[in-house]
């Protein structure tokens, strides 16, 4: 019965080819968007969940308060990570994870600047599910000067031969390190991120020896491992006590104290509003999952609107195959499976067009997003049933009407569509305007929005600049020489940071206007003289550092507006 079903369906729809092409284009047009939103919602949920340890794994944040202001800082100090574990039974594992955006890597006459190399401590290999290809999770990362590579990054020094045991110099030629394990890529949908990565040993015994009993210093993340049936709000209640025993007399004299608090690794990339690590938008989730049910609601209206306006071209069919037997469940279960077929139909074109399309959306999106999801099996199947669902649903309306003709009404020419139903498809085409006026709109509003602010004023000059990263300090000096004999280039300026970067975390102690000393979380660059003009900075009050004050190299500091009102200055004046 099924087959035969399917048969005439096929013959309808071979008979009127044009009605059949407009609703296949309709319901592939409005499929295809929904696939592609549909891998980004999917893509967003997904992240951090490649670790089986997910669910226990917990980003340790601080809100850090001193007289003037609450800091809301992506991580605790580093002293807090080196001496939690011991005071809590509850935790299985600690792991810091340091970013550094750009470290010198050589090996022999190849040499790279990694932008996106991490520290972590020797456990992040029992914490986190990265693959190691080669190595020994447990003590890959133990040993200071040890350095995990991924695919890519190893074979950028190495190519096809074996990395493992090889030195290579960091930091600039200054120090040897050895190649202990190398990974797979890490996947994109994860917030803990790097081509390389360093032992965290290498800062704490060698970098920076006795920095794991600093209480008041910033810079790392911390990430934390539950015993199973561990309560971590619970636990959260015990860490105001740990602090004031471990630091409470070092708190008071600085003024600064901090609050520790634990991120679910699931919810910090949609979630978190702190700095430290890649972070997306729930609510951006939430507006694209409305905009593909908007884009659903549009297809099937279109698709029941055209439906429907044929029941007069299938009133005789309706009634003939009434006449010869046809019961009226058997008539609507022949349409439900031609909007079925229509919808399968469109289904397979979407997925081609989706993976033709996907490149785009990704550069649209920002994504990485691979088109091998669509060979995943589940995801198919998932979006096939969703399809049949759709099918069926567009498809129950019509059947319904197309199946409650009367046969002999419709034979003897006397059929004409009853008013509730004129009512009905003249709600469902305002409803569909409706919709798409307003997906238009808000199309337009975030078009508007977005050249807004590509047009805003920065308060730079960022037209005809170029940025060239060093890590030779010794020799920037000389380098900035150089590059400023180039004919066509009219001046240079050294800096720590471009223009929106800078040292996030840099606490500083600043007279405000009340002549007390307060405590601010700026963001720090250290530039020379010619970096105020050289960027068409305007001044608003005071002057840029200059060689004529001897003091500029070691007193003089230049902050912007924000900063002043944050210092109780009403005006820069």
């Amino acid at each position: 019965m099924i087959r035969n079903y399917f048969k005439i369906a096929f013959r309808n729809l071979w008979r009127h080819k044009i009605f059949s092409l407009i609703n296949i284009l309709g319901l592939t047009v409005g499929i295809t968007a929904c696939f592609l939103i549909f891998l980004y919602v999917r893509f967003e949920l997904s992240y951090d969940s490649m670790h089986q340890k997910s669910d226990r794994i917990y980003r340790m944040v601080s809100d850090i308060k001193t007289p003037t202001e609450t800091i809301n800082a992506a991580g605790p100090s580093w002293a807090v990570p080196a001496h939690i574990k011991k005071d809590f039974p509850e935790i299985e594992e600690v792991v810091r994870v340091a970013g550094n955006d750009n470290i010198l890597i050589r090996k022999n006459e190849i040499m790279f600047e990694e932008t996106n190399a991490m520290w972590a401590d020797s456990g992040f290999f029992r914490m986190f599910d990265f693959t190691l290809i080669q190595g020994d999770p447990r003590t890959a990362l133990s040993e200071p000067f040890s350095i995990v590579f991924t695919e890519s990054a190893a074979k950028k020094y190495f190519g096809k031969s074996n990395p493992m045991g090889q030195s290579l110099l960091i930091t600039g030629d200054a120090l040897p390190a050895t190649v202990t394990g190398i990974i797979k890529d890490i996947p994109e949908n994860s917030t803990v991120k790097g081509d390389v990565i360093l032992s965290m040993s290498t800062i704490t015994q060698k970098f920076n020896a006795g920095i794991d009993d600093q209480w008041g210093n910033y810079g790392a993340s911390a990430y934390i491992l539950l015993k199973p049936n561990a309560d971590p709000d619970k636990l959260v209640k015990k860490f105001p006590e740990f602090l004031e025993r471990r630091n409470g007399q070092e708190m008071k004299e600085s003024q600064m104290y901090p609050t520790l608090l634990l991120e679910p690794l699931r919810k910090v990339y949609l979630y978190s509003t702190r700095d430290g690590a890649k972070t997306g938008n729930i609510n951006n989730v939430y507006v694209f999952a409305i905009v593909a049910l908007f884009i659903l609601v549009i297809a099937c209206i279109n698709f029941v609107n055209l439906t429907t306006a044929r029941s007069v071209e299938r009133a005789r069919e309706v009634g003939i195959r009434k006449v010869v037997g046809a019961l009226k469940f058997q008539l609507a279960r022949q349409f439900m499976v031609e909007s079925v077929l229509l919808c399968i139909i469109a289904f397979f074109i979407s997925l081609l067009l989706g993976v033709l399309i996907l490149p785009l959306f990704n550069s649209l999106a920002g994504k990485e997003i691979s088109s091998g999801i669509f060979s995943e099996w589940n995801n198919v199947l998932i979006l096939l049933m969703a399809c049949i669902g759709i099918g069926l649903l567009a498809g129950l309306y019509p059947a319904w009407v197309l199946s409650s003709f009367k046969p002999i009404t419709v034979l003897k020419g006397r059929f004409s569509t009853s008013n509730k139903g004129i009512i009905l498809r003249k709600g469902l085409v305002v409803a569909q305007f409706t919709i798409s006026i307003a997906l238009i709109v808000s199309t337009i509003v975030v078009y508007n929005q977005m050249n807004y602010m590509r047009k805003q004023d920065l308060g730079f000059n960022k037209d005809q600049v170029m940025v060239i990263n060093t890590n030779n300090d010794k020799a920037k000096a000389a380098f900035n020489q150089e590059v400023k004999d180039i004919p066509g280039v009219i001046s240079t300026s050294l800096s720590s940071s471009v223009p929106g970067g800078g040292n996030p975390g840099a606490y500083s102690e600043i007279e405000n206007r009340n002549g007390d000393l307060q405590i601010a979380n700026l963001d720090l660059y250290f530039v020379d003289y010619d970096y105020i003009p050289n960027f068409k900075m305007k001044m608003v009050a005071g002057r840029p550092f200059s060689k004529e004050f001897g003091t500029d190299t070691t007193q003089a500091m230049v902050i912007n507006e924000a900063a002043a009102k944050m210092f109780g200055y009403k005006t820069a004046e």
